[in-house]
């Protein structure tokens, strides 16, 4: 009988060790993820995405090596709500009602940071997360590590200390969470940087989920000096425009890229995304680790006053804030060795609502349409699969910026190659066809009045659905 029981416990141990390892493996099979999101960076201020200015050979690189989406789409032009649907796949619109925040609130969100730690990976969170603190904060919502991770939506420097400001401007909060010991003149983007290494390192036999959220290219506008000195000869070298910027909504955009600080900023950016890409050769892991790289929103190129704009969209209209193409438009880029062929480019319209889906999909893990409801996996456009032709996408912006970015109460809808935007306030609507004139310059309500109508009965339908309101909220401070 003792014989009996010892062999069963025995078969038992050698089963439990035989399924560990299976789980083991299947871990190991499964692909890293790292996720790099740059702040305030626009669809044109990489160079292949067509800038003459900006150096971006790192990102050139990963987009050569993958595939690059040319009609990639933020769910919302400024930062927190971007966010709040980038990291959970749902539209902000439903949750923000009259205000232009949104923070991440458990039970009731899910981010795609919790899905892969419930699935056993390693999770990461480096740099901005400006959704909120406490039970809202990155290390509760799934990222089991997390680093300068707080509530804060710029820093008063890029320079240490971070909590200084070198140029009269204020960040949300004092500190980057902490940093608070990081030494004299550190930039932050390379800490940022060298966090993220030392978390691929630690954990390069995998599987990880990693996300770079850089503070870059956000104002404060500053970066290394001998990179600005290089911008700024580069520039006198090029022709002088006859005019710099052209009358945008409530104030004016700017023309060309001519900021020799920003493309400073960007080329650090840049240098980081060349460290980590040439760190996973180095490990021997760069074919098993899928590279996303977005931005949250346009670039910083229209102003309602005087203040200092980053850049320009161009041939994009306008940028940060607004519904014109410059403002919801960013470059995406993804790199998944052995499943999408380098160098393609894809113009099937995505929204970032998608990456949550298409996260999981990529990783082989299960869907959760519950949590990322509003997103739809770009994966069959990465392989070569579908496309969905029929999509409408929406946007709201209940919370105008009018001497600060120059924007306005409006709301807008794309369905085929058609876009409509409304500006309730001035009561007045535009149409356009991106597939002609994606400037956004030639208003065609008039001439196709059967389109302007239905898409209009289309977008107060879709905002009637959501209870939003058709007058603006008046903010007491704008930024």
């Amino acid at each position: 009988m003792k014989t009996h029981v010892s062999r069963l416990r025995f078969y038992a141990l050698l089963a439990a060790i035989l399924v560990s390892g299976a789980k083991m493996t299947a871990a190991s099979d499964r692909p890293n993820i790292l996720f790099i999101l740059v702040d305030d960076f626009g669809a044109r201020d990489l160079g292949c995405y067509g800038s003459s200015l900006y150096e971006t050979p790192g990102m050139d690189r990963l987009a050569a090596e993958g595939a690059r989406f040319t009609q990639a789409y933020v769910a919302y032009p400024r930062c927190v709500p971007s966010r709040f649907a980038i990291m959970t796949g749902k539209h902000p619109a439903a949750f923000q009602k009259d205000r232009d925040s949104v923070h991440v609130e458990p039970p009731r969100d899910e981010t795609f940071g919790k899905a892969f730690q419930e699935a056993g990976y390693s999770t990461f969170y480096c740099g901005k997360w400006h959704l909120g603190e406490g039970v809202s904060a990155p290390s509760k919502v799934g990222f089991t590590t997390t680093i300068a991770a707080g509530a804060a939506g710029a820093t008063r420097s890029h320079f240490a200390p971070y909590d200084k400001s070198r140029t009269g401007g204020r960040g949300e909060k004092e500190m980057i969470d902490g940093l608070e010991d990081a030494p004299d003149g550190e930039y932050l983007t390379d800490r940022l940087t060298d966090e993220t290494a030392k978390f691929i390192r630690a954990n390069k036999e995998g599987p990880f989920l990693a996300v770079l959220a850089h503070y870059a290219v956000h104002t404060p506008i500053e970066a290394k000096k001998h990179l600005t000195r290089r911008y700024a000869q580069k520039l006198a070298g090029l022709p002088t425009p006859d005019r710099l910027f052209e009358r945008e909504s409530a104030g004016e955009n700017l023309l060309v890229q001519n900021n020799a600080t920003y493309a400073a900023m960007i080329e650090s950016v840049d240098h980081g995304v060349k460290r980590l890409l040439a760190l996973l050769r180095q490990l021997e892991i760069a074919e098993h680790t899928i590279v996303i790289l977005a931005s949250d929103h346009g670039g910083l190129s229209s102003r309602g006053g005087k203040r200092e704009v980053a850049t320009s969209n161009r041939p994009f209209r306008a940028g940060k804030g607004h519904l014109y193409e410059g403002g919801l438009r960013i470059p995406l880029i993804v790199r998944w060795p052995g499943r999408v062929t380098p160098g393609i480019s894809i113009d099937t319209p995505v929204m970032t609502t998608d990456l949550f889906p298409s996260f999981l999909e990529m990783a082989a893990l299960p869907p959760r349409p519950e949590a990322h409801r509003d997103g739809v996996s770009f994966v069959p456009l990465l392989t070569g699969g579908r496309r969905n032709k029929d999509r409408v996408f929406f946007w709201h912006n209940p919370a105008p910026r009018p001497s600060s970015t120059a924007d306005l109460f409006s709301s807008a809808i794309r369905a085929g190659d058609l876009k409509l935007i409304e500006f309730p306030v001035e009561k007045r609507v535009e149409l356009y066809d991106l597939s002609k004139d994606v400037g956004e310059s030639r208003d065609l309500t008039r001439e196709r009045p059967k389109d302007a109508a239905r898409l209009l009965g289309q977008l107060q339908e879709w905002r009637k659905g959501l209870s939003l309101s058709d007058s603006p909220r008046v903010r007491k401070k704008e930024r």
